[in-house]
C-alpha cells in the first residue's frame, strides 16, 4: 500500500462515520424537528385563534355599540316622555291649585261682605237704640241746660263707647 493508505480502515470509518449520522439523525434530528414542527403548529393555531377571538371582538364590541345607541335613543325617547308627562302634571296642578286660590278669595270677599253687612246692621240698630233713649231722656226729663249738657256728654261717652267695642272686634 502505498503511502501507507489503508482502504479498509477508511471504509469501516466511512461505515462508522454512516452509522454514527443515522444514529445523530434517529435520535436526535429526527424528535428536535418532530418538536420544532409541533411548536409552529402550536403558534399558526394560537395565532389563527387569535385572530378567530379578534374578529369576534370587534363583532362583539359593533353589537355593543349599536345597542348602546339603541338604549341611549330609547332613554332619550323616554326622558322627553317623561318631561312632555310632567309639564302636563305641573300646568293641571298649577290650574287647579288657582281655582282653589279664586274659590277660596271668593269665599273669603263674600264673608268679608256678609260681616260688613251684619256689622252696619248691628250699628245702626245700636244707633237707633242709643237715638231713642236719648230722645225719650230728652223728652222724659225736664229742659234744664245742666240736664242737656249731661245727657249730650253721657250721648257722646255712650257713641265713643260702641266705637271702641266695634274696633276691638
Amino acid at each position: 500500500m502505498p503511502l501507507n493508505i489503508d482502504f479498509m480502515q477508511i471504509l469501516l470509518h466511512m461505515l462508522n462515520f454512516v452509522i454514527l449520522a443515522g444514529g445523530l439523525i434517529f435520535l436526535l434530528y429526527l424528535p428536535i424537528q418532530k418538536f420544532l414542527e409541533q411548536r409552529k403548529q402550536y403558534f399558526s393555531d394560537l395565532e389563527e385563534q387569535n385572530r378567530a377571538a379578534a374578529e369576534e371582538n370587534k363583532k362583539l364590541q359593533a353589537e355593543y355599540e349599536q345597542k348602546l345607541l339603541d338604549v341611549e335613543q330609547e332613554l332619550s325617547e323616554k326622558r322627553k316622555a317623561n318631561e312632555k308627562d310632567m309639564a302636563e302634571v305641573s300646568a293641571r296642578t298649577v290650574k287647579e291649585a288657582e281655582q282653589k286660590a279664586q274659590a277660596i278669595l271668593q269665599a273669603a270677599e263674600q264673608e268679608a261682605e256678609e260681616r260688613k253687612t251684619h256689622i252696619l246692621e248691628s250699628a245702626q240698630t245700636e244707633i237707633s237704640e242709643l237715638v231713642l233713649s236719648s230722645a225719650q231722656r230728652l223728652l222724659s226729663d225736664t229742659v234744664t241746660p245742666q240736664r242737656d249738657s249731661a245727657l249730650y256728654d253721657e250721648f257722646i261717652r255712650l257713641a265713643r263707647q260702641e266705637q271702641e267695642g266695634k274696633r276691638n272686634e
